[in-house]
């Protein structure tokens, strides 16, 4: 079955997975370049949404691809400007340029091209899980800095349609970054939304100073911790702080068919989540 105009195959390590109807799932060794390898065969494109510290696995699809012949490899970065260094430099995003590199390199040497998809912070994903310091349920905040930092903002869905995009358009996208945004606004501009939405009594809100945040979680790394919250941390000082990310001057939304979202429509998301999350709460 077709989705979308495309043929979709997922590679999993579990056969007790379920997929949409028409979808057709593989389960591969991942550990096992000839496995990777025989299974993308015949395949026209990778979309790589492995999301792991560990570049291992990634770099080891790269090269399965090549050898395979497939023709383009979505890169697994979904997150901010791969080509910032100041980004680069902290060790959330270490995996990511090692990917990022070898992709590159491979691809100077072989015929398979690639594209990169940077959207910034998930604004729907964040909001869902706190993952951005805005609380929805129980009204609480803890603004990164000032919260005033504008940076951009995507929801899942958008991300999905511009990889669909940069597929189709193939010779557009070839061998380089595409930005793309739902809204590009600060962390505060989310919260006086959501006061709008959800009543603006009652919210308490905190400050927390990135520059300390950052400190920590250096020091964390060092003694070899990564757990979710010192990654988290190192993220949220990534999205937080100028220099690191900022709004985008240029982007790739009309080419790939994002659509920037009204403060309308980020209400609507933030009655929808809301709700969802009140439900899930009882």
């Amino acid at each position: 079955m077709r989705h979308g105009g495309f043929n979709l195959t997922v590679l999993t390590r579990n056969a007790a997975v379920t997929f949409p109807a028409g979808v057709t799932a593989k389960v591969v060794d991942f550990t096992s370049i000839t496995a990777l390898v025989a299974t993308l065969q015949g395949q026209d494109a990778v979309v790589d949404a492995v999301s792991s510290p560990d570049p291992t696995l990634s770099i080891r699809l790269i090269d399965a691809a090549a050898t395979a012949g497939v023709y383009r490899y979505i890169a697994p970065e979904f997150s901010n400007d791969p080509n910032n260094d100041k980004t680069r430099a902290l060790p959330v995003f270490e995996g990511k340029k090692q990917i990022y590199e070898h992709l590159q390199k491979v691809a100077s040497e072989h015929a398979i091209t690639w594209t990169a998809i940077s959207n910034g912070a998930f604004l729907d994903w964040g909001l869902r899980t706190g993952f951005v310091d805005i609380d929805l349920v129980n009204k609480k905040v803890v603004l990164m800095n000032d919260g005033r930092h504008v940076f951009p903002w995507t929801v899942l869905p958008a991300v999905g349609t511009a990889v669909s995009n940069a597929l189709i358009q193939a010779e557009k996208t070839n061998n380089r970054t595409c930005y793309i945004y739902s809204i590009q606004k600060s962390q505060k501009d989310i919260v006086a939304i959501a006061k709008d939405a959800l009543g603006a009594e009652n919210w308490e809100i905190q400050g927390q100073h990135m520059e300390t945040t950052l400190e920590a979680a250096l020091t964390a790394v060092k003694s070899g911790d990564y757990s979710w919250k010192v990654m988290g941390d190192l993220i949220r000082y990534s999205i937080s702080t100028p220099g690191y990310t900022g709004r985008l001057e240029q982007d790739d939304n009309g080419l790939l068919g994002v659509r920037p979202m009204s403060d309308e429509q980020v209400k609507t998301l933030i009655l929808q989540i809301s709700a969802e999350l009140e439900t899930d709460k009882e």
